[in-house]
């Protein structure tokens, strides 16, 4: 009987630090919502890496937003270098030069507008993010995966998983880095069905609510 009941005890305990590990988990979440909502404009350095069957991309953007949903990138190193794109988001519609060639007008469904996996231009931005955290918890799960740092920053872990990859561009799972102080993500990653790693985005150089000039989203 006494080994029973230690056997329960040591059970209850293991399941009261896993509740709360998984409020950790809401709780970095939680953070990012809040801090979103004092937020106008924010300016980061994107370093991507996707892959798509044989296929890679790598990317260094400059990624430029402006509520309530303007975007501007400016390709750095990559496909495509020197390149520009603004987003309208009341016209929903994207301007677009490369170096040396004129402004083109394109819809953000349009191949040339999207990425190796054929993510629109605003699925870069925080809004978004917190839009697909939404569907997560709706259609899958949220768990605590550790505390890390990255780039000499304190992170939480948070790792989302759905049984809907085919929903989800055929991802199933995706692990947000933290930053404990901004509480904005410092990295992310996702894998597919295969647990094969194929987005990652490193995020630096964060500058929230910096002051962008009257044209600066305008092409």
């Amino acid at each position: 009987m006494k080994k029973l009941t230690g056997k329960l005890v040591l059970a209850a305990m293991i399941f009261s630090v896993t509740a709360i590990r998984g409020g950790e988990a809401e709780d970095a979440l939680a953070k990012m919502r809040t801090a979103w909502k004092a937020v106008s404009t924010y300016q980061v350095t994107m370093i991507t890496h996707q892959t798509k069957a044989s296929k890679t991309e790598d990317r260094t953007v400059k990624f430029s937003y402006k509520s309530p949903g303007w975007i501007r990138t400016d390709i750095i190193e990559g496909k495509n270098k020197g390149s520009t794109a603004v987003y309208d988001p009341d016209e929903d519609k994207i301007r677009a030069k490369q170096p040396g060639l004129p402004v083109i007008t394109l819809s953000p469904d349009a191949n040339l507008a999207r990425g190796l996996r054929g993510d629109r231009i605003y699925a870069g931005s925080f809004k978004y993010m917190l839009k697909c955290a939404n569907w997560y918890e709706a259609n899958g799960s949220l768990n605590f995966a550790g505390t890390e740092t990255v780039d000499n920053a304190s992170c939480t872990v948070i790792e989302f998983k759905t049984s809907s990859p085919d929903a989800n561009n055929g991802v199933k799972r995706e692990r947000w880095w933290m930053d404990a102080n901004t509480g904005f993500p410092r990295m992310i990653k996702k894998y597919d069905t295969n647990d094969s790693l194929v987005d990652k985005v490193i995020l630096r150089n964060l500058k929230l609510n910096p002051g962008f000039t009257s044209d600066y989203f305008s092409l």
